[in-house]
C-alpha cells in the first residue's frame, strides 16, 4: 500500500466514525441527510439566479451611478474651474475696457481743450483783425476829415485874405494861396 491510499483509507475510516457521531446530533434537531442535500441545492440554485439576475445588474447599476456620479463631479469642479478663468477673463477685459475709456476721455478732455485754446485763438485773431481794421478805418476818415477841413480851411483863409484886400483874385493867385494856406496847416 501507498501512503497516499493508507491516508485516504483513514479519512474514509475517520469520516464514518465522524459521519456516525455528528448525524444523530443534527438528527436530533429534526435535519436529515436527503431533505438536507434537496435544500443545499436549492440555495445553491437560488444563489446562483439571484446573484446573476438581482444582485449583478444591481453591482452594475450602482457602478454606473458611482461613475456618473464621480463624472457630474469632475464636471462640476471642472464647470468651477472654468466660471473662475471666465471670471478673470472678464476682469481683465473689464480693467482694459476701463483702462481704454479713461484713455479716450483724457483724449477727449486734450481734444476740447485744443479746440477751446484754438478758438480763443481764433477769436483773438480776429478781435485783433477787428481792431485793425477799425483803426485803419478811423485813420482813413481821421485823414479824409482832415483833408476835408483843410480844404475847407484853405477856402475860408482865401476867402477871408480876399476880402480883406478886397480884390477879386484869379484862379492862379487862389490855388496859389491855396496850396500855401494846406502847406501851413500841415505843419
Amino acid at each position: 500500500m501507498t501512503f497516499l491510499s493508507l491516508v485516504l483509507a483513514a479519512e474514509t475510516v475517520h469520516a464514518e466514525k465522524a459521519h456516525e457521531s455528528v448525524w444523530p446530533i443534527v438528527g436530533s434537531f429534526g435535519v436529515d441527510g436527503p431533505h438536507l442535500l434537496v435544500q443545499l441545492v436549492n440555495f445553491a440554485i437560488l444563489a446562483f439566479i439571484l446573484h446573476r439576475f438581482a444582485i449583478k445588474p444591481a453591482l452594475g447599476q450602482m457602478e454606473e451611478r458611482n461613475r456618473l456620479i464621480e463624472k457630474g463631479l469632475a464636471d462640476a469642479q471642472a464647470a468651477t474651474q472654468r466660471l473662475a478663468e471666465a471670471q478673470k477673463a472678464s476682469d481683465a477685459k473689464l480693467n482694459a475696457a476701463s483702462d481704454e475709456a479713461a484713455k479716450i476721455l483724457a483724449d477727449a478732455r486734450n481734444a476740447a481743450k485744443a479746440a477751446v485754446e484754438a478758438a480763443k485763438a481764433e477769436a483773438t485773431a480776429a478781435q485783433t483783425e477787428v481792431i485793425a481794421k477799425a483803426k485803419a478805418a478811423i485813420e482813413a476818415d481821421r485823414v479824409k476829415m482832415m483833408n476835408e477841413v483843410r480844404g475847407e480851411v484853405s477856402r475860408l483863409v482865401v476867402e477871408t485874405a480876399a476880402k480883406v484886400l478886397e480884390q477879386n483874385l484869379d484862379d492862379a493867385t487862389r490855388g496859389r494861396l491855396n496850396e500855401a494856406a494846406v502847406k501851413q496847416l500841415a505843419r
